[in-house]
């Protein structure tokens, strides 16, 4: 069997139906979900586990955008509210393609840096619940 690979070119993210990609450098999003806790019993099945709450972030590397629209200027203004999120992942390979739906918590992103060099900003948005994997639907 041939490895089957791809760099990372394409992705479309919304949050809050305002479109951003453009400006993203970076993007993970994260399943920092526990594996839940073991448990046992004094029967011959006598462990079972209990499964933790799902914990997801979404973290985004960007170049500043300060404009009125801009990605840096709305993470300040809606610090600390819910929105929803879109992220498309390979939307330009057909095949491949896989979106990911949920809601997270705006969070304001650290600002400054060095001197004379390009303004980017990170910042971790923690996801309200697991995310919804879903393919495109194809018609046919």
């Amino acid at each position: 069997m041939v490895a089957h690979h791809r760099k990372l070119k394409t992705i479309t993210l919304t949050v809050d139906e305002s479109s951003w990609q453009q400006q993203l450098s970076n993007w993970t999003l994260e399943n920092n979900s526990e594996d839940g806790e073991k448990f046992y019993t004094f029967s011959p099945d006598g462990e079972f586990r209990e499964e933790a709450e799902p914990d997801y972030a979404l973290t985004l590397t960007f170049f500043s955008d300060w404009t009125a629209t801009g990605i840096s200027d709305y993470l300040v203004l809606n610090d600390g509210t819910d929105a929803d999120f879109v992220l498309t992942h390979r939307p330009d390979v057909a095949a491949e393609t896989v979106i990911w739906t949920g809601k997270v918590r705006i969070k304001a992103p650290n600002v400054g840096g060095e001197a004379r060099t390009t303004e980017t900003q990170e910042v971790t948005l923690q996801c309200i619940g697991k995310p919804v994997y879903s393919r495109p639907v194809t018609e046919g």
